[in-house]
């Protein structure tokens, strides 16, 4: 074999595929991994919420206190000060 033949078999394409492929297909598998559990998981959800395609609780019976409720809490101004025990 010549000199000519060797520079050609050398430099001749692999049939593996190069590292900067593997590393994009790998990178793409990952975020593609990433956003698929974005979608299909409900962690940003409180514990107890309702999820998509289900029916929100129905609470039955009186409020506890009248008064202005946000999200479940009451609000209400502070009470007179108690005078201090004898």
């Amino acid at each position: 074999m010549g000199r000519l033949e060797n520079i050609i078999a050398r430099n001749q394409g692999r049939n593996r595929p190069r590292e900067r492929v593997v590393v994009s297909l790998l990178f793409g598998g990952i975020v593609l991994l990433i956003l698929g559990l974005m979608v299909f998981t409900d962690l940003g959800l409180p514990p107890g919420a309702p999820h998509e395609g289900q029916a929100a609780p129905v609470r039955t019976g009186p409020r506890p206190r009248d008064g202005k409720h946000v999200d479940g809490v009451l609000l209400r101004a502070p009470g007179a000060a108690k005078p201090a025990p004898r």
